[in-house]
């Protein structure tokens, strides 16, 4: 269906949508966005758009292609690994509470240990506050760690923290369609 014709919102965002769309690397997009949706937002579907944005290709850094954002802090990213590595084209990055992940793991290396694959790192992301760290990898694995009962709380402590500060500063950047897919709806 032509963009012009699915009643979501301006061209740009539609165009931008179905160029995703179109492409290898909507999946990864979806899937990524769909389980940090379903871990870490409780009530997604009312907060949409106003407590939380998803972008869809955004103009801000070269490669990436979509992200989460909460009040004025991405706390999703998802992004194309440049240059481009054969076994995983797309990775991610999300922002998730560090005592809560320590706490449930007892210690960083734990979590480590049992996803070789990823990296648990301090960060220091504008609005988060000062108890974060960033978890990144493949985006397959990101999806894989999301049904981690301790990383999933770990996400929707944070997640809870950024969205009672206020409404996403942001949300002229969100996508209501790739959002659709994200919740479930398309």
């Amino acid at each position: 269906m032509p963009a012009a014709s699915r009643g979501h919102g301006d061209v740009t965002k539609m165009q931008k949508y179905d160029r995703l769309a179109a492409g290898r690397f909507f999946t990864p997009v979806v899937e990524v966005a769909a389980a940090y949706v379903a871990a870490a937002i409780t009530d997604a579907a009312a907060t949409e758009g106003e407590f939380w944005a998803l972008s869809c290709l955004p103009g801000t850094t070269p490669g990436r292609l979509s992200a989460l954002t909460m009040r004025a802090t991405d706390i999703l990213v998802i992004y194309r690994v440049l240059p481009k590595v054969a076994a995983s084209p797309v990775d991610a990055l999300m922002i998730v509470e560090r005592s809560t992940l320590e706490e449930g793991f007892g210690e960083r290396e734990v979590a480590q240990q049992r996803y070789p694959h990823l990296q648990f790192v301090d960060s220091d992301f504008y609005g988060a506050g000062d108890d974060q760290m960033m978890v990144r990898g493949p985006y397959d694995e990101m999806v894989a760690v999301l049904g981690d009962s301790v990383v999933a709380g770990a996400a929707r402590a944070l997640a809870q923290r950024m969205m009672g500060q206020g409404r996403v500063l942001f949300w002229r950047g969100h996508n209501r369609m790739l959002a659709d897919h994200a919740l479930g709806r398309a």
